[in-house]
């Protein structure tokens, strides 16, 4: 089944046929894929993912009792307090969003911030001098992970042996300065004074620790680390500038997971493959790309050469490809990317949604799962 099947993947071991990480395809697709209705809850759940053979899944720490959102305006404005009931997610945002006025549209379960309470470089850099990230986070790693084993016993209790169920954190930590900074005044502080972005950081990186703490202690086997540290065109800064003043905070961060044996997987927006050397520095054991990073073939294929079957990786059609080319051209990028992944264990196969070719892909996707050459085990 697919958790087995998981487990030996993160262990780059070999497995019957091309792991998935995460579903295929929209609402619609699953329902008239499975014949059950969404609305049936767990039970559509674990039928998607058993028609699927879906192998993994990451979560974030989720409000499993929270209200279900009634928004009848397109958009609606407030405090993070006038969203929290019927927010999914706990991890860092009710720290990210603190005091700010947000806006939610009717479909989205992300927040945007619409008014911070500083608007210039200078207003900024006063507030982050006597701003402390922990002062705002009253719970204890050991409170934190009620929420994480809850979470992950939730989910695993409804996938069983279909799925492996991997914990997450969203605002790791570069992710969270872009919720409470903003790109724009963020993009001075680590180029004009980076002491105060490393001052704030390390005090943030002890909040994150505390949840990376609490997943250790709530079952899991994998954890995905989301942080977008990068753009389509490249890092947002240089590897050495990561190494510096980011890198080492992510290894304490992740500390509480490996002394636990637990995989930690790592994933961005953009095109961070000069990232990866430090990353693994760091503790990373693999790494997602997701299909916005819009990296040529041969980009992908010197990825697999350096680091398939040394380091987990999770690969994608490239998705402007999928939406917008014919589909002759969106089943040829599916065939290339599984025929990457047949080549090495420890590739999942991701990423297959948004396009008008959906039927052709996943059929496609289907005919190469089971082609399998990889090689032996470590």
């Amino acid at each position: 089944m697919g958790y087995e099947r998981a487990l030996r993947a993160v262990n780059l071991k070999p497995t019957d046929k091309i792991p998935l990480l995460g579903t295929i395809g929209d609402t619609r697709f699953g329902e008239r894929l499975t014949g059950v209705r969404s609305s049936e809850g767990n039970r559509y759940l674990r039928a998607l993912y058993e028609t699927l053979d879906v192998d993994m899944i990451y979560v974030l720490e989720t409000r499993i009792d929270r209200k279900p959102i009634k928004q009848e305006e397109d958009t609606v404005y407030g405090k993070f307090e006038d969203f929290e009931d019927c927010f999914p997610y706990y991890d860092s945002f009710h720290i990210a969003y603190k005091g700010y006025t947000l806006a939610r549209t009717k479909t989205a379960t992300q927040l945007w911030v619409v008014e911070r309470p500083f608007k210039t470089y200078r207003e900024m850099l006063k507030y982050l001098k006597n701003y402390d990230p922990r002062e705002d986070e009253p719970r204890s790693a050991k409170e934190i992970a009620e929420y994480c084993r809850r979470t992950y016993q939730h989910y695993q209790g409804i996938l069983k042996d279909l799925t492996l169920v991997a914990g997450e954190t969203y605002l790791t930590l570069f992710t969270f300065f872009i919720v409470r900074v903003g790109w724009r005044l963020l993009a001075r502080l680590i180029l004009k004074d980076a002491d105060v972005f490393d001052e704030v950081a390390e005090k943030y990186a002890e909040v994150t620790r505390r949840h990376t703490e609490a997943w250790a202690e709530s079952g899991i086997k994998v954890f995905v680390c989301h942080d977008d540290i990068a753009f389509r065109e490249g890092p947002v800064m240089s590897p050495e500038w990561f190494r510096e003043h980011v890198f080492p905070l992510y290894k304490e961060i992740w500390r509480p997971l490996k002394d636990k044996g637990i995989k930690v997987l790592f994933i961005s927006d953009g095109n961070y493959l000069p990232l990866i050397d430090g990353l693994i520095e760091a503790g990373a054991e693999g790494f997602k790309i997701n299909p916005d990073a819009r990296l040529s073939c041969r980009d992908i294929e010197r990825l697999c050469a350096e680091y398939g079957g040394k380091k987990v990786l999770a690969l994608s059609p490239r998705r402007d490809i999928l939406k917008n080319r014919g589909v002759k051209e969106a089943v040829s990028e599916v065939e290339f990317i599984t025929a990457l992944a047949r080549r090495c264990n420890g590739v999942f196969f991701h990423g297959l949604g948004d396009t008008p070719h959906l039927e052709a892909c996943y059929r496609a996707w289907i005919r190469s799962r089971g082609r399998w050459n990889a090689g032996p085990e470590p």
